[in-house]
């Protein structure tokens, strides 16, 4: 039997589930598609594009949790671009 929690927590018109397993973690923001996980490789991001893997620098679930959690409480929402400057590195 598979072992897995789930969290919802909607705010701005955005559905964020949290889903953690034995095998790792995701948090995935409705209806703009993003995925932020651990499954299969380090912490990284996916952004309405299958198979493209754009690595984070934070790897802990809470506080990538956290970081998006307070994105969306400052600007009412999801700026994706001002997201990405938050979670990955830039050269």
């Amino acid at each position: 039997m598979k072992q897995r929690t789930e969290n919802l927590l909607e705010r701005y018109g955005k559905t964020i589930y949290i889903n953690r397993t034995k095998k790792g973690w995701a948090i995935v923001i409705m209806p703009d598609e993003i995925r932020i996980d651990n499954y299969y490789k380090p912490t990284h991001l996916h952004l309405e594009q299958q198979g493209i893997h754009i690595p984070t620098k934070y790897t802990n679930l809470d506080t990538v949790g956290l970081i998006v959690e307070c994105h969306l409480n400052k600007n009412k929402g999801i700026n994706k671009e001002k997201l990405m400057e938050e979670l990955i590195w830039l050269k």
